[in-house]
């Protein structure tokens, strides 16, 4: 790996780094106020309208909220009477439950909180809850749970009276906030968002649509195929089938602290999305039902499992600017990983197809490497001889470069090639849920989360290190040989908390590299 790759690589882990510390979380800071209040402001509204004239005898809860256990074919599920929501979502990880709902508020899939609602129905896959909102109209809520992962969510409305009725608007609550793998939750807060999915005119594939701040979103139901919260790994929406959904509005809460700088300077607030997708009010004829039908997903987001569902569910999971390399290189993953049954040797072999891609391009880099090295000291004798000359010194190390046929743009080709396939492969096993829980060997039982004993990231940066002294000129300026000398450390540092499957791909790309290097300079070594 040459020195320009790894300086590109750097700029690019730092940029990332300064950006989510310096902008990124201050940003959501300077929101909390503003979202706080809209929240508050939203639930009042929703409040108001639910106690429509035409219901004014809409019934008001009076009784404590009682929890009803439910067990679906992925999760241990708690339901609130308050809504008939999800208050728990306790996710049948492999690492063991993983609670997805620690935050306090009505819970996802919540409707109507200010209702009383009751068991009614329970099936091994389905579970049915009733409440009345005013004497004469029920309120029937059911929960299906599939083994494909898209499941059933129904609210029927049933007016018993001999009047027509306004049903209140009311909203579907998801959050505040999504909860993730331990590994995860130092990022969580920046990687949770509330989403929604829309088609747009003359795309071929729907377009994946992040709030970035507080707002009411202007999309309705007909703009948006699927809408609720996401974070790197999990995902959770609600899909419409014969209903149109009004507007969306979203928030922040606060739903936990973290300590700053390992508690040095105390605590930090963090917050969470939260959504609401409100159903516009509307008019029940007397002795009449209102069916709203909907699909919904809770859970990982698996790549594989979503390219075999409907709703286009793997637009959530992002593979940055160079999405179709990321795409391309997470299939060549699995089908090794087919091969081998271990992710920890697909990757290897994933590295190892990449280099054999890339073998000529990278030979040709360290070729121009080593050929700089070489001429290094005449070039030294040039400047100090042209010192006052620019014009002078640029016309003798052309020369200097033709006499022994050198090219110095050589080397940035095989590095314009190189980082939009590292770029794409990070974001590919940054996001790969694949990758959860998968063993390597030995002390690395969960390529998704760092190396417990840092021992890749440290092997890494000694392959780093005897990379940097084997190519490092004799004479270079002391500036560039310090930064140069303490970029392993820089680099080790950097990945120490990094996901262990991407670490081990660097440093096999390293290893690969390194050998490459070597027989390079040994071959270039002897041609005089």
């Amino acid at each position: 790996m040459n020195r320009n790759f790894l300086l590109a690589a750097l700029f690019f882990l730092l940029l990332v780094t300064g950006y989510n510390q310096f902008v990124t979380i201050p940003r959501m800071q300077r929101e909390q106020q503003a979202a706080e209040q809209q929240l508050a402001a939203a639930q009042e509204e929703l409040s108001h309208s639910a106690a429509a004239p035409a219901l004014s005898k809409t019934a008001v809860s009076s009784l404590p909220e009682e929890l009803i256990h439910f067990q679906s074919p992925t999760a241990q599920i708690t339901f609130s009477s308050k809504g008939a929501g999800i208050k728990t979502f306790l996710f049948d990880d492999v690492l063991g439950d993983l609670d997805l709902t620690p935050y306090k508020g009505e819970g996802y899939f919540a409707t109507l909180p200010q209702l009383d609602f009751a068991e009614s129905q329970r099936t091994q896959d389905s579970i049915t809850f009733s409440a009345d909102l005013a004497a004469g109209v029920e309120v029937i809520k059911t929960y299906r749970f599939n083994k494909n992962g898209i499941n059933n969510l129904n609210i029927t409305f049933n007016n018993k009276t001999s009047s027509d009725v306004e049903l209140p608007a009311f909203a579907f609550n998801f959050g505040p906030g999504l909860a993730t793998t331990k590994s995860e939750m130092s990022d969580n807060e920046r990687e949770s968002k509330a989403v929604y999915l829309m088609q747009e005119s003359g795309k071929k594939n729907p377009t994946l649509v992040k709030f970035t701040k507080t707002e009411d979103s202007p999309a309705s139901g007909k703009d948006w195929i699927w809408a609720g919260v996401q974070n790197r790994y999990f995902l959770s929406v609600l899909i419409p089938q014969n209903w149109t959904a009004g507007t969306l509005k979203t928030d922040k809460q606060d739903v936990t602290t973290r300590k700053r700088m390992w508690g040095l300077f105390g605590q930090a607030q963090v917050s969470g999305p939260q959504l609401l997708i409100n159903v516009p009010a509307k008019t029940l004829a007397a002795k009449s039902s209102l069916e709203l039908k909907s699909d919904f997903y809770f859970g990982p987001k698996d790549y594989q499992a979503f390219e075999k569902m409907p709703y286009h569910l793997s637009r959530s999971i992002e593979f940055g600017f160079f999405g179709a390399l990321g795409r391309l290189a997470r299939n060549v993953l699995e089908l090794f990983y087919s091969w081998t049954g271990n992710y920890g040797v697909a990757i290897i072999m994933l590295t190892v197809l990449l280099q054999l891609i890339l073998f000529k391009f990278t030979l040709m880099s360290l070729k121009s490497s080593a050929q700089m090295k070489k001429v290094q000291p005449e070039m030294k004798r040039l400047q100090e001889k042209y010192k006052g000359n620019p014009e002078a010194l640029n016309r003798e190390m052309l020369a200097l470069y033709q006499k022994h046929k050198i090219n110095p743009l050589s080397g940035c080709l095989p590095l314009l090639i190189q980082l939009p396939i590292f770029l794409a492969l990070f974001n590919a096993l940054r996001t790969s849920w694949s990758l959860h829980g998968a063993g390597f060997v030995l002390w690395i039982t969960d390529l998704s989360s760092k190396d417990p004993y840092y021992i890749l990231p440290i092997l890494m940066g000694a392959v780093m290190f005897f990379q940097q002294r084997a190519t490092m000129p004799a004479g270079m300026d002391p500036t560039q040989a310090a930064m140069f000398k303490y970029m392993p450390l820089i680099f080790t540092l950097l990945f120490m908390n990094f996901p262990s499957g991407l670490v081990l791909y660097w440093l096999t790309n390293s290893l690969i590299t390194f050998g490459i290097q070597t027989i390079a300079n040994k071959k270039i070594a002897k041609e005089k």
